[in-house]
């Protein structure tokens, strides 16, 4: 317990940072969409929320655990503070993970989210072997979807000025669809933290997904959670 504890409150700080640019602008979206992920069979699954635990599955190495962080500048969540799965799930199925409630309007910072550690005990996952991460989501929201690397987590060691996760902005709509992006397609927030060129997929801490538009409401579902191996029809 003790070791979980310390993993989330070195992990919780990814959520700070600036507020996300409006999905509508970046196009990332529909290409989320249209994109066709090849599957990576079972290893790939990283959480379909049905055991309705904190826990990920423990796949290919992974194991880590949910976990939620909201701003101090009056923003209200529901989980808040210990993580539970929420139902229905994605076609049919029980459980999701969901987040809701309200982003505050006086401060500098605002954020809610929902995420997961990769690994337990903390540590960085090799997920070189695969192109990209896709899931089932719905809102209506818009979100950044980011995964903390050995580059912009504290506990890869290596940042000075740390949190500035790579990711992806997503307008979700209030049906389930599904998201898959490519590793490639993930970048930096521009003007602050230490720049890199690219994620490092090879050192991965967590992955997470961040409401942080002030004064608005905020409904996000997400479920089966997966990395993928290429696009379909590409060679394995």
């Amino acid at each position: 317990m003790r070791t979980r504890l310390i993993f989330l409150i070195a992990l919780l700080g990814t959520a700070e940072g600036c507020l996300t640019t409006p999905a509508s602008e970046t196009g990332g979206s529909k290409r989320a969409r249209q994109f066709k992920p090849r599957d990576c069979g079972p290893d790939g699954l990283i959480e379909d929320g049905e055991d309705n635990d904190t826990r990920i599955l423990q796949r290919d190495g992974r194991g880590g655990y949910w976990y939620t962080s909201i701003d101090g500048n009056g923003s209200t969540m529901e989980p808040n503070g210990a993580f539970k799965m929420s139902s229905p799930g994605y076609g049919g199925s029980q459980y999701a993970a969901h987040m809701q409630g309200h982003m505050g309007s006086a401060g500098d910072s605002f954020w809610a989210s929902i995420g997961f550690g990769l690994m337990d005990p903390q540590g960085p996952y090799d997920a070189s072997r695969y192109a990209g991460i896709t899931f089932w989501a719905k809102g209506p929201a818009h979100i950044r979807f980011k995964v903390p690397d050995g580059y912009t987590a504290p506990a890869g060691g290596r940042c000075k000025d740390c949190y500035n996760d790579f990711g992806i902005e997503l307008a979700l709509t209030s049906n389930w669809e599904r998201y898959s992006i490519p590793f490639a397609a993930l970048a930096q927030q521009p003007n602050w933290g230490d720049p890199m060129p690219q994620v490092t997929s090879s050192e991965l801490f967590a992955i997470q997904w961040q409401f942080g538009t002030p004064g608005r409401d905020f409904d996000v579902w997400v479920d089966d959670i997966a990395f993928f191996c290429g696009a379909e029809g590409s060679a394995p």
